[in-house]
């Protein structure tokens, strides 16, 4: 497949994706808009949000000024192509189209699917079950408790939409419960300082390369084991989520 447009992963909403940096589509498409104000007014006229459809880096230039890059999940780079309707705009549409068909084939083998809440609990119960070693069986009358200690003990991480996933709640929900919760910022997907120190998020950095070969890195947060057990909690007590056997031990 040839290369019409770079396609590199970035973070959004904590999560690898693969992405686009807007100014080389731009350039691809031939808009005749600059890009600042193409950029600015399709996020605003199709209310893309940020650290779901795409994500800002600020770039400093050699002369000591200061741009902002976006980089785009393909998703939003298919509807920007569509909306500009134009063969370039096709051509690009069709050709991020293969780009996800050749990344969904090289991880349909090593990865569950996601998308079925039951497989994604199954599996994140697997994970628990081989990095604990767990040989203990739980009593009838402690398997909460037993089940808690097991996660709070677990070393294992969760990007916040793998965590959704697993509990069964929309990511994009799951974000806005979290942030109003004081657990991340408001803006972007970086723990709040209370939520790192009780334990239930750590900070990560992921490193990206700039168009110009530059690299630069972006903090994101990463749900713990006990951060997940206590989420779990909450959202039950709440009654935004139902119980999931999955998530809890039975006798």
């Amino acid at each position: 497949m040839r290369e019409l447009i770079p396609i590199q992963l970035a973070d959004i909403g904590g999560e690898q994706i693969q992405t686009c940096n807007a100014r080389e589509l731009h350039k691809f498409l031939e808009v005749k808009s600059h890009f600042r104000d193409w950029i600015k007014n399709r996020i605003e006229d199709f209310r893309f949000v940020e650290d779901q459809d795409f994500t800002t880096v600020a770039k400093f230039l050699a002369g000591g000024g200061k741009a902002k890059e976006y980089f785009l999940t393909l998703s939003m780079a298919k509807e920007l192509c569509m909306v500009e309707r134009t063969p370039k705009g096709k051509e690009a549409r069709l050709y991020f189209i293969e780009c996800e068909r050749v990344a969904k084939e090289a991880t349909s083998f090593a990865l569950p699917d996601f998308t079925n809440p039951a497989c994604a609990a199954r599996a994140w119960a697997e994970q628990y079950e081989q990095r604990l070693a767990l040989e203990a069986q739980v009593k009838s009358d402690t398997p909460k408790v037993e089940f808690a200690e097991a996660v709070t003990a677990s070393d294992a991480e969760h990007t916040i939409t793998e965590a959704a996933k697993v509990l069964s709640i929309r990511p994009r929900k799951f974000f806005d419960w979290l942030r109003m919760g004081g657990f991340i910022y408001k803006q972007g997907t970086q723990a709040m300082q209370i939520s790192i120190n009780k334990g239930l998020m750590v900070t990560r950095f992921h490193t990206f390369k700039h168009t110009d070969g530059e690299l630069d890195k972006k903090a994101h947060a990463r749900i713990t084991g006990k951060g997940l057990y206590f989420f779990y909690q909450r959202l039950r007590h709440e009654g935004l989520i139902e119980r999931n056997p999955n998530l809890e031990l039975t006798a």
